[in-house]
């Protein structure tokens, strides 16, 4: 069969499109002419962007089976660039295998589709973060949207990592999570399809996080069924870097001169508690050591049905296990104090060691609960003065007690009992832990033993208030 032979081009009009092209950019066309594939046609163009440092470069390809658009941003700088292009590089070879896959079952006229855009964000001019959103659609009825962040310095050549911006340990990642469970309420039309499991797991890993920042908030990122039903397509949530300041690296964030306002916090409304009588026969129950996740629930149920309210002095590490649980012990209006981080003996540590046991037991029990404990109990009731000192600075009153159950010696319900019915006076603290079984066992008898005596369960903020007490402490009471 004889075959048409296509003209040539003339010299003079190639050399014209060659000015053209010079003019505008780069902009380069190659035509495939292998048998069976002369229709398809690559396009990639280069054109400066308005961000110093960075250029633009769109690559589009048409073929029989798909067509696809790759724009992204070309630095002047292999080390940024050189990662950027290996993701971009892997999400063409997956979607080109999955063509290839399934262009077989393809029907005539039905092509293959591949989209990944850019979003670029300037917080000054050499930090970008970029934002690529990938679009694929191969064979099947839907497509799939992910997301993809790089975050670049252009300056020093490198792509920042999260531990370059903040501190992502424990306790500021539960603290963002809670922040990020809010921020989604606000979202009506996602929060139907928010999976509460899925949440918790995409967020159990820092390094993996899809996030960006600019001069007001850091944003997180979720891919479609990432944390939702895949009605809620890709999920955005900002946080305002204001709220995510203790964990901020303020020195590198002066440098790049981003600032941002810290506003003050709302003083926490707490419930309106009307006055004691100062002739009212009160005691105050304490829990050391908890959240204990087979006893603490039994206590809170127990405190419940006799309509009493307690102080939890909890442990930091113990918070940050079940910070569920230490949260529902906050919502059911009980006092939440500080006993440290991990119960170590505070009277031979240095102030830099007991500031840290505090602060941090303190950032814990907040992420968790939302709210910074008011009082503080040392382990064993041991201080020295840097115990005073640090909990002066951060006005936390030491409280001790005055009734030992000695719940921790006997393990046992009934002498417990015995020992808080023989030692209790009006004004008592006393002091049990939420961590032993048989201190819920005794629980149910004492509180309706001390009620039949007239006593009313109180806080010890409440207690401290009757006698008008002021001051740092160590506060006992009787």
């Amino acid at each position: 069969m004889n075959r048409k032979k296509k003209p040539l081009w003339p010299v003079w009009l190639v050399g014209c499109m060659v000015l053209i092209v010079g003019t505008l950019g780069i902009h380069l066309i190659v035509q495939d002419a292998r048998a069976g594939n002369s229709s398809d046609v690559e396009t990639v163009e280069v054109s400066p962007s308005a961000y110093p440092g960075l250029n633009i470069e769109t690559r589009t390809k048409n073929t029989k089976h798909y067509i696809s658009t790759i724009s992204s941003p070309l630095a002047d700088s292999k080390e940024i660039n050189t990662p950027i292009q290996a993701w971009i590089n892997e999400q063409e070879k997956n979607f080109l295998a999955e063509v290839e896959a399934g262009s077989k079952t393809i029907h005539s006229g039905q092509r293959a589709e591949l989209n990944l855009t850019v979003e670029t964000n300037k917080i000054n001019d050499h930090l970008y973060s970029l934002v690529f959103t990938s679009y694929q659609i191969a064979y099947g009825a839907n497509g799939q949207t992910m997301i993809k962040t790089f975050n670049i310095d252009t300056a020093e050549n490198r792509i920042l990592t999260l531990a370059d911006i903040m501190v992502s340990d424990k306790t500021a990642v539960n603290h963002i999570q809670s922040i990020v469970k809010k921020e989604l309420k606000k979202q009506e039309e996602v929060i139907p399809y928010i999976l509460e499991e899925e949440l918790q797991k995409s967020m159990k890993n820092p390094s993996e996080w899809k996030w960006s920042i600019d001069n007001e908030v850091f944003t997180l990122y979720f891919n479609e069924y990432e944390i939702a039903a895949g009605a809620a397509g890709t999920i955005q949530v900002n946080i305002p870097l204001k709220s995510l300041h203790s964990y901020l690296n303020k020195e590198l964030f002066s440098k790049w001169n981003i600032s941002y306002v810290v506003e003050d916090e709302p003083e926490e409304k707490k419930p309106i508690q009307l006055p004691l009588d100062p002739k009212g026969k009160y005691v105050a129950l304490t829990f050391d050591d908890g959240p204990n996740p087979k006893v603490t629930p039994r206590v809170l149920k127990t405190l419940e049905k006799y309509d009493a309210k307690a102080t939890f002095f909890m442990l930091g590490v113990q918070v940050e296990y079940y910070p569920n649980l230490a949260k529902k012990v906050a919502e059911a209006g009980h006092e939440i104090g500080s006993h440290s981080k991990s119960h170590p003996n505070l009277a031979n540590m240095s102030l830099y060691e007991v500031r840290k046991q505090l602060t941090d037991a303190s950032k814990q029990i907040e992420a968790a609960t939302g709210a910074k404990p008011t009082l503080f109990r040392p382990p064993y009731g041991a201080m020295n003065d840097a115990v005073k000192k640090v909990t002066t600075e951060q006005k936390t009153p030491i409280i001790l007690w005055s009734v030992d159950s000695l719940d921790w010696k006997s393990r046992n319900a009934q002498a417990v009992n015995k020992v808080v019915m023989r030692d209790v006076r009006p004004g008592s603290i006393i002091l049990m832990h939420d961590i032993h079984r048989s201190t819920a066992d005794a629980l149910p008898q004492m509180l309706k033993s001390l009620k039949k005596q007239g006593y009313q369960f109180v806080t010890v903020s409440q207690l401290l208030s009757l006698n008008k007490s002021k001051g740092n402490g160590p506060y006992y009471h009787q």
